[in-house]
């Protein structure tokens, strides 16, 4: 058999396989492994000593919709690539998005922010840890993802290792804003989104061993 024959009768056996138990699957593992992630950083950092009066801020539910959106956008790129032929689609929009919002946020910000105090806004005092962290915390959900798609047939593998990653990432970097006190959008846009970014290329190297079937 060729290898676009077995690839098309894996994908149609796919297509007659219910869907909602897989989605039940990946929610369950990211919801077990994001609580991993915090009680790390509960015994690690702790939650922000503020984080009630946090709570009513804008720039907390900044940052808490950003990593969310880009979460979403996560869960639908892995949940699409998980099956043999799987494709991106309306996954790539929505992380789009959610970047191009978040650096447009930013960027306003840079720009109503005086000169002197522009690079203090955008380096905040955590520059350096902020993505580290949040490669740590997303390494839980990364080995959930990894566990859920072994037992699926993914074919880009590079791909749904990449898509893996930004999902722990986002999920990483959601469970980091408990801790983390920077309040500025720019700072956000780059740091967090680096710390994503990196979760995402991680997992496109490690994805082709990782997920081989």
């Amino acid at each position: 058999m060729k290898t676009e024959d077995l690839i098309a009768t894996l994908a149609a056996d796919a297509t007659a396989t219910p869907k909602s138990p897989f989605g039940a699957r990946l929610a369950l593992a990211c919801g077990g492994a994001a609580a991993v992630s915090l009680m790390i950083l509960l015994a690690w950092l702790g939650l922000r000593h503020d984080l009630m009066a946090a709570l009513e801020t804008r720039q907390f539910w900044m940052k808490a919709v950003y990593t969310a959106w880009l979460s979403i956008g996560g869960f639908i790129a892995v949940a699409r690539l998980a099956r043999p032929g799987g494709r991106l689609g309306v996954a790539a929009w929505v992380t789009a998005a959610a970047f191009v919002s978040m650096l447009s946020m930013g960027g306003m910000r840079m720009m109503r922010t005086p000169p002197a105090e522009r690079m203090a806004d955008w380096m905040g005092h955590s520059w350096n840890l902020c993505p580290v962290r949040i490669v740590v915390f997303g390494i839980p959900v990364f080995l959930a993802l990894t566990f859920v798609l072994q037992r699926m047939a993914p074919t880009r593998l590079a791909l749904t290792g990449a898509v893996a990653g930004l999902l722990s990432g986002a999920l990483g970097a959601t469970v980091y804003g408990l801790a983390c006190t920077e309040t500025s959008a720019a700072f956000v846009a780059t740091w967090y989104s680096l710390g994503v970014g990196a979760c995402a290329g991680i997992g496109a190297l490690l994805g082709p061993r990782l997920l081989r079937w």
